[in-house]
């Protein structure tokens, strides 16, 4: 008896010790690379550039969130192959000494490989410049540690490892990617600049994240100071490598904001008046900015663009400008060029790569014939989606490609006054339409997605960044699966991006498409619903007996008739703005309020660590896009009936109430770094303040109960 009890022990610790090194073998196979804890030596020259080391940084600190190590540093690669070695090759500084025979090989700008060599126990983090250098690092990041992208904003939680195994045969090679130069905007900032303020942290990490996504370029406003300087912002930017260039308003990376700044300051007088027909002030003030920027040294994108002190015309600001098209037109190209001739100079290139913005009246101009812009094989023609609602406007419909220029497009996920900006509205999708449409026309050279506030629009971002690096392989739906994949796992990904499909087609659309093909080209975003509130309390008991019905006009700087709101009245089946708007609550409310349910379903299914992004990503918006509904009609509502004081009140009542849900929904999304995200917002009259909303309800219904 005890000889079979002890016969049948043996084999079970046999079995199980089988089972265990199979286990192993499968997790780490003899011919892997094996990355073990307080073992891992990365080879880096010292002689980097600063960019480059500070991508070395956060490869440091993604070591330490997973493996709770920091792996030494050596100048040069050992001949003593025993502990693991990655290898960090930037090929245009040449810092590092590698022999030919041990790179594979890369493609042109920004190409990048990540592979292993068993024989030499290495991992090559290789580029072919300095930014395919930090791609290769935070490729191998995001492979092998595990660190997404958008680690920093979807509240992360590191899988922790003691050892990490490479396959021997490993090779991850990028091409150069199809679009130039990929950049990204903020825009309206009135929650990311105190959040930014916050910390030294948070000021940096958005530039780490673009370049995680490998994006390459930042959008910037006017970074011209006096003294031949640029602001901390322009010099933070290229501290970590990225191209700078400037917005729509700023040619030669400034607006005339600057000119009274840089006649007092730098001039040491009295800023002269704004006339065309002092052309040498305005030429010396040209001037000024681009030898700013040459003095800089920063790597810059040029823009030319001859606009007014903000997001306007120039003859806003210039008393003296012609008061038809084609006479307005003629100047702005006359000031391009001479812009363009400036940087010609300032380069000592014959053909210097530089980018004008077709935003606006430009881009109506351009619609019309009326603008020239310079000619240039290395010009690039940006042209906009149309302003406010967003698809291919009539100067891109319009435009021959065989012009002998680059081209180049921006598009808004989020959009000042009108648009998307507390919750995203527009959707890859979207984006996917309009990128196709550009670059069916002519090969695309240059991006820019405004993308406000940044954290609401990581989706649209991240889509975004992918399709640019590679057309051919890109798709949406194939993202989406991918995308939800890596935050939120595998098991729910589809369901998921059903989810937020489902979520953007809940948006009221307000007018019929027009433009073939592309659905929801018209959406009543989370910004219309603000200025409908403004425009609605502007009226509010203006008349004593019947409400003005269509309350709704144009806003500052408005060139096309019915653009603001889009609201088609007939498409409606109404008679007026304010049934328009009704109907559409009414359609749109019980869509969002589905979504947000099954949000809220989802969300418990969901492993701890992955709820809290999904919660702030699609569930908040969900909810928030209800209330905020629900809280327009009953505005609207109330103020149709106001005569009857008994539903006036009841309405308003209920629409503060929904305004206070709303609210605490977008509040659910402050925690962790993010803890004052909305509570500390700047005012920004053009943006949306619930609070405002709420105070303006309140009085309304002070004024309700003071009324006889």
């Amino acid at each position: 008896m005890r000889t079979t009890y002890v016969f049948t022990q043996s084999l079970l610790i046999t079995l199980a010790l089988l089972l265990t090194i199979s286990a192993k073998a499968t997790a780490s196979e003899p011919g892997d690379i094996h990355l073990e804890k307080n073992n891992i030596r990365i080879v880096f020259s010292d002689q980097e550039p600063g960019p480059l080391k500070i991508a070395l940084e956060a490869l440091m600190r993604d070591f330490m969130r997973v493996m709770d190590t920091e792996p030494s540093i050596a100048g040069k690669m050992d001949r003593d192959i025993s502990q693991p070695e990655i290898v960090i090759v930037n090929r245009a500084s040449g810092a590092l000494r590698v022999t030919s025979n041990q790179l594979k090989k890369l493609d042109g700008f920004e190409s990048h490989r990540v592979y292993a060599d068993l024989e030499s126990n290495r991992i090559y983090l290789d580029g072919n410049d300095l930014r395919g250098a930090i791609f290769a690092i935070y490729t191998f990041s995001e492979e092998f540690l595990g660190v997404p992208p958008l680690h920093h904003w979807s509240s992360w939680v590191p899988v922790k490892k003691d050892v990490i195994s490479v396959p021997g045969d490993y090779d991850l090679f990028f091409k150069s990617p199809q679009v130039r130069y990929r950049s990204l905007l903020p825009g309206d900032q009135d929650f990311f600049t105190p959040w930014k303020r916050n910390s030294e942290y948070n000021n940096n990490v958005w530039l780490e994240t673009a370049l995680r996504l490998k994006l390459n370029t930042i959008e910037t406003y006017s970074t011209i100071l006096p003294d031949y300087k640029l602001t901390d912002y322009a010099y933070l930017i290229d501290k970590y490598g990225l191209v700078i260039t400037s917005h729509h308003t700023s040619g030669l990376n400034t607006s005339f904001r600057t000119w009274g700044d840089y006649w007092r300051e730098v001039r040491e007088m009295e800023p002269p008046e704004y006339l065309l027909s002092n052309e040498s002030a305005i030429l010396d003030f040209f001037r000024y900015n681009a030898e700013t920027v040459k003095k800089s040294g920063i790597e810059n994108l040029w823009t030319v663009a001859f606009r007014g002190e903000v997001d306007q015309p120039y003859w806003s600001i210039f008393k003296d400008a012609p008061e038809d098209d084609k006479g307005r037109a003629d100047v702005i190209n006359r000031m391009l060029q001479i812009q363009y001739d400036m940087i010609k100079e300032m380069t000592g290139e014959e053909e210097p790569y530089a980018r004008i913005t077709f935003y606006d009246e430009l881009a109506i101009l351009m619609a019309k014939g009326y603008l020239k812009p310079p000619v240039s094989e290395n010009m690039i023609w940006t042209f906009v989606s149309g302003r406010r609602d967003h698809y291919p406007f009539d100067d891109l419909v319009n435009f021959d490609a065989s012009e002998p220029v680059k081209l180049g497009y921006y598009m808004n996920f989020g959009f000042a006054s009108t648009g998307a900006h507390v919750a995203p509205a527009e959707s890859p999708w979207k984006m996917e339409f309009n990128y196709r449409y550009v670059n069916n026309k002519s090969p695309l050279y240059f991006s820019v997605v405004n993308v406000g506030n940044v954290r609401e629009f990581v989706l649209e971002l991240s889509a975004n960044a992918n399709m640019l690096w590679d057309y051919d392989s890109y798709s949406t739906d194939r993202f989406m699966i991918d995308y939800c994949t890596q935050y939120f796992g595998e098991k729910y990904a589809e369901d998921i991006a059903g989810l937020y499909k489902e979520f953007y087609n809940s948006y009221w659309i307000p007018k019929k498409s027009e433009f073939e093909g592309l659905e929801r080209q018209f959406v009543f975003q989370d910004l219309r619903y603000a200025r409908a509130f403004d425009h609605v309390y502007d009226k509010f008991y203006a008349a004593e007996s019947m409400p003005d019905l269509n309350p709704l006009h144009k806003i500052g700087y408005e060139s096309i008739p019915g653009r603001t709101f889009r609201i088609d009245i007939e498409y409606n089946n109404a008679e007026n703005q304010v049934d328009a708007m009704l109907n559409g609550m009414q359609k749109t409310i019980p869509k969002f309020e589905s979504v947000a349910v099954k949000c809220s379903e989802m969300m418990l299914k969901l492993d701890t660590d992955k709820q809290t992004f999904f919660n702030d990503n699609l569930r908040v918006f969900s909810y928030y896009m209800t209330h905020l509904s629900k809280t327009l009609y009953h505005y609207i509502y109330a103020y149709k009936y106001q005569a009857d004081r008994e539903t006036l009140i009841r309405n308003l009542d209920l629409a503060y109430a929904e305004a206070i849900r709303a609210e605490q929904y977008l509040f659910e999304a402050q925690h962790g770094i993010f803890s004052t995200w909305y509570s500390n917002a700047d005012p920004l009259s053009r943006t949306f303040q619930i609070d405002t909303l709420k105070s303006n309800i309140i009085l309304l219904k002070q004024q309700a109960l003071e009324r006889k």
